[in-house]
């Protein structure tokens, strides 16, 4: 079955513990940095917000840093503050999304001051979108959970936000047109195993089907649900993308259905190599590019994953679930 979606979780009210938790979380992560504020000296820069991925800590996947970054850029802007980032971990974002104006920062622009120098927490579940005016904020802790169409406080566009920041960058946009695809002329297809059909990472989501009988099940469910995405979508391409290489050789040569180079996947909290980081970002790029995205959920699927919906937004194209 498929069905639009848009793919916001809305809480339920046990999340308002998981709420609790993370601030205290935040609370604790944060003491790194409030121990630097206590300093007399003023800052230079005012009205200026940093989002910083301190290369110390562990980080999500990309989807959720990329939905903090907007989440950020969405409430400087409001507020009519500059907006800088530093994203180099495990690579620089702008080797894979240039920059659209400066807002590449380093470590040495962060001015810590015990008048000037604000900590701010990105989360949804706090209504903190007005800022202090005449400060600096600095952004370490982030939750990557908010991704609507449009900000209902601001009426900014995702898509248009995130296009005011970046761009494809060369070596991504090369990449992109040796594939010589047409763009709106396909539909995208997304599945997240994990280790459903191989072990793909190390997570907490343990998935792995032990027997050869029910890894082939859910291949024959998965193909039956991209034919229903095909019958949807008559005459067009219907471009695959999967963690899966398994997955992938196994629908190589379906009838109508298109496969990308998949000898390099990884997920960028895991594979820290260039090919694997291109193919992250170049996968997302041409599921931007076509006319709708799907993707498939299913029990033995990482289901909640935003990757897909993340370049639905991107796009600004139409986004679907598909049973199976």
């Amino acid at each position: 079955m498929i069905k639009e979606s848009t793919g916001i979780y809305i809480p339920q009210f046990n999340d308002k513990v998981n709420f609790l938790k993370s601030d205290i979380k935040n609370f604790i992560k944060n003491l790194k940095y409030r121990k630097k504020l206590f300093r007399s000296l003023r800052a230079k820069q005012h009205d200026i917000f940093f989002m910083v991925f301190d290369p110390e800590r562990g980080h999500p996947g990309l989807a959720d840093r990329l939905k903090a970054v907007i989440s950020t850029y969405n409430i400087a802007k409001k507020n009519h503050y500059r907006f800088k980032l530093y994203f180099e971990t495990p690579f620089r974002l702008s080797d894979y999304l240039a920059p659209q104006f400066n807002w590449e920062a380093h470590p040495a622009d962060l001015e810590f001051s015990l008048l000037d120098t604000k900590l701010f927490n990105e989360c949804n579940w706090h209504n903190r979108n007005r800022l202090v005016s005449h400060k600096q904020y600095h952004c370490y802790q982030y939750s990557g959970n908010v991704m609507p169409r449009m900000f209902a406080d601001t009426g900014y566009k995702w898509a248009d936000l995130f296009r005011e920041l970046f761009r494809p960058s060369d070596m991504l946009e090369a990449a992109y047109r040796k594939l010589w695809i047409e763009p709106k002329s396909y539909v995208a297809c997304h599945l997240r195993f994990v280790n459903a059909l191989e072990k793909f990472e190390d997570t907490f989501f343990d998935n792995h089907l032990d027997t050869e009988a029910a890894r082939e099940a859910l291949i024959a469910r998965c193909k039956e649900g991209i034919r229903e995405v095909q019958k949807a979508n008559p005459g067009m391409d219907v471009y695959v993308f999967s963690d899966s290489k398994c997955f992938l050789d196994c629908v190589d040569g379906m009838n109508g259905v298109k496969v990308l180079e998949h000898s390099h996947i990884g997920h960028i909290s895991n594979q820290n190599t260039e090919a694997s980081h291109l193919k992250t970002f170049l996968d997302i790029y041409v599921m931007s590019q076509g006319r709708a995205v799907y993707r498939f959920s299913a029990p033995e699927l990482y289901s909640i994953s935003h990757y897909a919906l993340l370049a639905a937004t991107i796009g600004d194209i139409p986004f679907y679930d598909v049973m199976i």
